[in-house]
């Protein structure tokens, strides 16, 4: 945070001057406190259809592990977020009375300062406004003049609450069993709403989570490749923050214990009469069911009087996209990055996220004698219509496909391998590797290969693993990891012949059949020579 003040990049105003209006020169990035919490109030109130993150909750308790700063200009509620980038965490929203007719310079003396910020360092590209709602999103698009492009991000899951409590219908039995199950399980489990005589406990139960979730979801990434160990441990320091101070965050909690056990806590609050947010949930693994129980009752018992219930979105984290699914959503509400492109796009119904980790190599015939070697090589952007046309050849549903903007994304950032093999001059294949960092080092994961049926049975699926794995060693990574389809034989062949070993099943990993069915999928892990 304190490189964000460095002189140079803009002053800081007097910090007893905190409540005035500041403008584009005159920025002061100001910490997110208890203090604040009426102002964030009062900008929040003038949203007619607010999402998880426009609450003043949510900002504080996720401010530390993002850096959260904010500022008041020309009479909107500016907030940012110090990672890798200076961002935006939502748009402007105007402050009640604020001068009408500011958005437009608003936005415009926020990309300044996120500029200023990221110029010297990745770029004035990696500026951004994040998590903006369909109605902020409105808003933006009636400023004249103002050209900036909407790219989908996650959607906040919204249900019906009195379904969650009675977890009633046919789509919903499985959770029913499991509640019934926990009930039959655990009869001496007492249900309390949680106090500050809780909180010990209830953070003890995060870190055995989050060590549970580390080992249980080794490898595990989410759509924009960040692996879900470092969500994870923001979401720890998040759920800490709203632990320590939930009763002046006017939260309110529910716990589960066992004996003299605690298998699981929820926070959360309303965010408008009509609906509630379920900001946390966190249970044991050693209690099947309490995921459902405590959801259910916290829902009953806290949330019943809203009829709507917000839990939030689920950070393109597949195995958590489906959990959220499975509960039946009534509603989405979408959520949108702003970009400075050529056009502001409107549609709330194309999402521009990668699809699945998905291997296409398989399903050959004989092997065919090679006309001449292959080339493995460096994919370039002139390789792009190529490996278009190899998504389409090789792949039925347009959500299986990588776009032309995924591809040339992915050839353009430098944490990702995108290779392609060559016969004859042609691109036959390509694939994609991925290194990310961690706590213990540094990783490969091997996120697709796709091969034209013309070229497959020549080792081409082959020769790009291991071409991919020598660049992951090459990087310093010490382990490779893939996700396949459980029903892809020929490529699980090819993996295990090549060292890799499955480590974990994933119900559902791949999304739901024409029939309703879940399309599983493997983890498989190697061990790499360094």
């Amino acid at each position: 945070m304190d490189e964000y003040r460095k002189p140079g990049l803009l002053e800081s105003p007097n910090p007893a001057d905190r409540n005035n209006t500041n403008t584009s020169t005159g920025y002061g990035p100001h910490p997110v406190t208890l203090e604040d919490r009426p102002l964030f109030d009062a900008a929040f109130a003038t949203l007619k259809q607010p999402i998880s993150d426009s609450t003043f909750a949510c900002t504080f308790m996720w401010a530390e592990a993002l850096g959260t700063t904010w500022a008041e200009i020309d009479g909107h509620l500016c907030v940012f977020a110090n990672g890798e980038d200076l961002t935006m965490l939502l748009p402007p929203i105007a402050l009640p009375g604020a001068e009408g007719g500011r958005l437009g310079s608003v936005i415009g003396a926020c990309f300044e300062i996120m500029d200023a910020y990221n110029a010297p360092r990745r770029g004035v590209d990696r500026s951004r406004i994040e998590y903006v709602s369909d109605e902020m999103l409105e808003r933006v698009n009636a400023v004249r003049d103002l050209r900036l492009s909407a790219t989908p991000l996650w959607s906040d899951y919204v249900y019906d609450t009195q379904r969650l409590i009675d977890l009633g219908g046919g789509d919903l039995k499985s959770k029913r069993h499991a509640r019934s199950k926990f009930l039959r399980d655990f009869p001496e489990h007492r249900v309390e709403e949680l106090a500050p005589a809780h909180v010990p406990a209830c953070m003890a139960l995060l870190d055995h989570w989050a060590d549970h979730a580390d080992e249980t979801h080794e490898g595990e990434t989410n759509d924009t490749h960040l692996g879900t160990d470092i969500l994870r441990r923001k979401d720890r320091s998040a759920t800490r923050r709203a632990l320590e101070h939930a009763r002046a965050l006017g939260l309110s909690g529910l716990v589960v214990t066992v004996g003299d056990r605690l298998a699981g806590f929820t926070l959360g609050h309303a965010i408008s009469p009509l609906q509630s947010v379920v900001l946390v949930e966190k249970t044991d693994p050693d209690f099947p069911g309490c995921p459902q129980l405590i959801f259910s009752e916290f829902c009953r018992r806290s949330l019943h009087a809203h009829p709507e219930c917000n839990a939030g979105d689920d950070w393109g984290i597949p195995t958590l996209r489906f959990t959220k699914q499975s509960y039946r959503p009534t509603r989405l509400l979408n959520k949108h990055a702003l970009t400075r492109q050529s056009v502001m796009q409107t549609s709330t119904n194309h999402v521009d996220t990668p699809p699945a980790p998905r291997h296409i190599v398989a399903n050959a015939p004989a092997m065919k004698p090679l006309d001449s070697a292959p080339t493995i090589r460096r994919a370039i952007e002139a390789d792009l219509d190529a490996l278009v046309d190899i998504e389409v050849e090789s792949f039925e549903s347009p959500d299986e496909m990588f776009t032309r903007r995924q591809i040339r994304r992915l050839i353009a950032n430098p944490r990702a391998n995108v290779l392609v093999a060559e016969l004859d001059g042609q691109v036959a294949g390509w694939a994609v590797g991925l290194i990310r960092q961690h706590r213990t080092g540094c990783s490969g994961r091997l996120y697709a290969i796709a091969v034209r049926r013309s070229a497959r049975g020549r080792q081409l699926g082959r020769r790009l693993t291991v071409a991919i794995e020598r660049g992951f060693v090459e990087a310093g990574a010490r382990r490779a990891y893939l996700e396949v389809r459980a029903n892809n034989d020929p490529a699980i062949s090819l993996y295990r012949s090549l060292g890799f070993t499955p480590i974990k099943s994933m119900p559902a990993y791949y999304g739901l059949d024409l029939a309703g069915r879940g399309i599983d999928g493997i983890r498989l892990r190697k061990e790499l020579a360094t």
